[in-house]
């Protein structure tokens, strides 16, 4: 343990960042991606977005093979919301020190993580309990198959999901993701999903009234074929989907429709929690006590694990066995874990404060392309468009790459592709987001300018 601190003490990257030894890929990335592309499948994409090879992170920088560091807005897809952390390594060295692998065996390091997870949540949903599984679709998949089974239902019954909604690409999940390009592939028949619209104004004025509308319409129109769902999935923000942020109230008025119809509700809260929007969970900004919460991502701080959190009511109607899995809850993950949300409070005050500033920096460069920046704390969209219509892939990946060149990693979503997302630590140097919006700036208007 002494000797890895110490060695970790020496590896710090430059007091300048980005700081840039070659062009990017260099030509040590270019022997790693070569070797990877010969070795590993082709379906791999986040190589097309990010052509380097990773060689270390300290805590928002990325040191690639040859020696480049970058400033990292991609955080794993907020995963990294400590960032590369040594508080995150050591609690992994120390619990590595002890043991890594305990079955549902409990252990100290097991009903600590369970407790800071309870503390986490709001007083009125202290009575919940934890279930664990591995992934954000793993929770997401469960949280669907509790509500099933709480109801009575089982497989008749179905679940709303909402447009442009993405809780993962995996089993029966697949089917409460809206992307019909992540569902080709995947040939579960998944859940009995029920799709409605989620409040996005830019491209289809939806606001919550259009929901509620459609809601309505399902559970009483009894001829327009719909089967009456025990369960709601929504997120607070919506991820993959583009970074939409709903209107103030829409929550609550899905709260309040679920009370009214006996539905659960669950909140997909895997890339919106944590503190990512500058409050712990998401759903928070409306002060509504959702029957399920979905948690992965940051929570393990890059170790995976996820978990469902829900009322203590339903699992008293859960059978045994109901969820299992040989790798739920791993020990390296749960110390992670309880690093993670003991720290992350003590940076919600700088993601609230800071956040609304560096939207207002985005949204001051003066650039046809911008069509919307919108966000809540460091959870950030910036829609981009060429004319009235939302900006092409090419020119999306040719900015994006324009950005690398110049030392930031930046990502995309969206419905149609088109919006960059900032999903940079919570505990982001002020610095590193001056610099980045400039780096932003310029590569936009690179592209910009070689368009025509």
């Amino acid at each position: 343990m002494t000797s890895l601190n110490a060695e970790l003490d020496r590896m710090q990257p430059p007091s300048k960042i980005p700081f840039l030894r070659t062009e990017i890929p260099g030509p040590r990335s270019l022997e790693i991606l070569a070797a990877q592309e010969q070795l590993e499948t082709k379906t791999v994409i986040y190589p097309k977005s990010f052509p380097i090879a990773v060689k270390r992170g300290y805590n928002s920088v990325i040191e690639d093979a040859d020696g480049n560091f970058l400033i990292d807005w991609v955080s794993g897809i907020s995963v990294l919301n400590l960032g590369h952390s040594d508080i995150i390594r050591n609690a992994v060295s120390s619990q590595l020190s002890e043991i890594w692998h305990t079955l549902e065996v409990p252990s100290e390091t097991r009903t600590e993580f369970l407790r800071q997870v309870k503390k986490s949540f709001p007083s009125n949903m202290q009575n919940y309990k934890t279930m664990f599984g591995i992934s954000g679709a793993d929770a997401c998949e469960t949280s669907i198959n509790i509500a099933h089974a709480a109801s009575g239902r089982g497989a008749r019954a179905s679940t709303v999901a909402f447009e442009g909604a993405y809780h993962g690409i995996a089993g029966g999940i697949i089917s409460a993701t809206a992307g019909r390009h992540y569902r080709d592939a995947v040939y579960s028949r998944g859940f009995n999903v029920v799709r409605v619209p989620y409040p996005y104004k830019m491209w289809y004025n939806y606001d919550t009234s259009n929901v509620l509308e459609s809601l309505e319409k399902i559970q009483n129109d009894e001829s327009a074929g719909y089967d009456a769902p025990d369960s709601l999935i929504v997120e607070p923000i919506l991820g993959e989907g583009g970074y939409i942020v709903p209107p103030l109230g829409f929550l609550k008025a899905l709260r309040e429709f679920c009370d009214k119809h006996d539905i659960l509700m669950i909140v997909d809260e895997v890339q919106s929690g944590v503190g990512r929007t500058g409050k712990m969970w998401a759903f928070e900004w409306e002060s509504i006590r959702p029957d399920i919460v979905c948690v992965s991502k940051s929570v393990g701080g890059g170790i995976p694990i996820s978990l469902i959190y829900y009322r203590d009511d339903i699992d008293a109607k859960l059978p045994t066995p109901f969820h299992l899995g040989t790798f739920r809850a791993n020990s390296l993950a749960m110390a992670a874990g309880t690093a993670v949300l003991k720290e992350v409070p003590k940076h919600l005050d700088y993601v609230s404060s800071e956040g609304p500033k560096f939207m207002q920096r985005i949204a001051s460069i003066r650039s046809p392309s911008i069509g919307e920046v919108r966000g809540r704390g460091f959870m950030i969209g910036v829609e981009l468009v060429h004319g009235d219509k939302p900006m092409d892939s090419k020119k999306m990946m040719q900015i994006k790459h324009e950005m690398l060149k110049r030392g930031l990693m930046m990502h995309t979503c969206g419905h149609y592709g088109n919006v960059f997302r900032f999903m940079g630590s919570l505990n982001i140097p002020h610095e590193y987001l001056e610099t980045g919006a400039r780096i932003f700036e310029e590569a936009l208007r690179t592209v910009e300018s070689n368009s025509g």
